[in-house]
């Protein structure tokens, strides 16, 4: 039976982008970084001590990502009124932990960068997330962690697919296609 997280051997801070761009494409399911503005990197305290320092090793196990939303139109969905804007938004656009931390790491480090975004980005006022039904997956830990689950309802009007173009090409999730092909249907 796996145990919880020990949450006092976890820490997150910010981390450079190429370092999460590399974890993403070689752990995450969908092989890509997407938007991000704030790369938190996901750290272990090990029983090890430091070959140079007198303290305790850590270990990258992890990575969450936050990024401005790629849809522009994402503040009208979550407001009616216009009383916050567009910048003053993020979205949780990646995260992944290694597995074999504990069976509530995910939701403590979501946890964790709610407390880091209101200290050092205080101008953001709204975080949101999408869970992607196609990996199998509902919300459950953002639901975990007090977010506001939305659903699907019965119908999406941008339904989630993923496809090739070619051949030869990687598979492409939906949100991702429109964007490339507009860009380069104007050139």
């Amino acid at each position: 039976m796996e145990s919880y997280v020990d949450k006092s051997r976890v820490s997150i801070r910010p981390i450079y982008k190429p370092l999460a761009k590399d974890m993403i494409e070689k752990n995450h399911y969908s092989g890509r970084l997407s938007s991000c503005r704030y790369p938190l990197g996901v750290f272990y305290q090990t029983d090890n001590q430091h070959q140079f320092f007198d303290e305790s090793e850590e270990k990258l196990i992890g990575v969450a990502c936050y990024g401005f939303p790629v849809g522009r139109r994402v503040v009208g969905s979550i407001f009616k009124e216009a009383i916050i804007e567009n910048k003053n938004v993020l979205e949780l656009t990646r995260l992944f932990i290694h597995d074999g931390y504990g069976k509530n790491i995910e939701s403590h480090v979501i946890s964790a960068s709610f407390k880091w975004m209101k200290q050092y980005a205080p101008n953001i006022k709204v975080l949101i997330s999408y869970a992607d039904p196609e990996q199998s997956h509902d919300g459950a830990i953002y639901q975990a962690t007090n977010w506001i689950y939305q659903g699907c309802g019965d119908f999406q009007l941008a339904p989630t697919f993923s496809l090739k173009v070619n051949e030869d090409d990687d598979w492409m999730h939906s949100r991702s296609f429109g964007k490339r092909f507009l860009v380069e249907e104007r050139s």
